[in-house]
């Protein structure tokens, strides 16, 4: 079952020995407030341990002629590398690029490529998606990147902390509760180590988990794919004369 802000402080209470709280968001208790503080932490790092893909999205946006940053999606954390294509020319697009590769490609030669690259550069303090060479017309660019969303409100609005006591989790409820028991054992003096210990394999195990892997073949991965009697036939060109 969906464990919420409240249900995960009051296990993680319960699992410890300390007073489980009746509310936690506007509780002064110590406890309460602590237990807040480390929910909160725990989701934050969960969503920066793996790229889960609960917490994919894909954002597109166009072009404009004579602009060259354009503003990233107000959830993001970061691109998955290889996902950035100009889809209007279906090219895949070069980066993100280095500071020396950026100031040698737009100072440090004669005239633009042909080729577009990119990179995350700051701009009026904020993280910009930066085009070289400037775009001259309206494109299509799209990439996927990971949300810093972790969880949401009981009504489905994603956001990046826990502001409810009725908010849950997107990304696993019962990590984040065995990522607090021992982080919060540990705040208290108590033993934690059997606690860590089982909170890292159940990590690792998710990570295993999430979203599957590709099937890796010894041989002609076109097997995969088509018959086992025509595997070995060559990618193109096969039936000319």
């Amino acid at each position: 079952y969906l464990m919420s802000l409240l249900t995960i402080a009051q296990a993680v209470a319960d699992y410890t020995g300390f007073e489980r709280p009746t509310s936690v968001v506007g509780n002064t208790d110590p406890i309460a407030r602590q237990l807040l503080a480390f929910i909160n932490r725990q989701g934050k790092q969960l969503m920066r341990a793996n790229n889960w893909p609960i917490l994919l999205k894909e954002h597109t946006f166009n072009t404009v002629n004579g602009t060259q940053s354009y503003a990233l999606p107000t959830d993001f954390d970061r691109s998955l590398d290889g996902t950035v294509y100009n889809r209007t020319d279906t090219d895949q697009m070069t980066g993100p690029i280095t500071p020396q590769q950026y100031a040698l490609d737009r100072y440090g030669t004669a005239a633009s490529g042909t080729t577009q690259k990119f990179r995350f550069k700051a701009s009026s303090n904020a993280l910009k998606f930066d085009i070289t060479p400037t775009p001259t017309s309206a494109e299509s660019l799209g990439y996927e990147y990971v949300s810093s969303h972790w969880n949401q409100t009981s009504g489905g609005t994603s956001q990046a902390a826990m502001a409810a006591d009725t908010d849950i989790g997107i990304l696993d409820e019962t990590l984040i509760e065995m990522g607090v028991t021992w982080m919060f054992k540990q705040a208290h003096g108590l033993t934690y180590d059997e606690d860590f210990r089982q909170y890292q394999l159940e990590l690792r195990q998710s990570i295993s988990r999430a979203g599957g892997a590709p099937v890796i073949s010894l041989d002609d991965a076109r097997r995969l794919t088509v018959s086992p009697y025509s595997y070995n036939l060559p990618d193109s060109g096969y039936g000319a004369v």
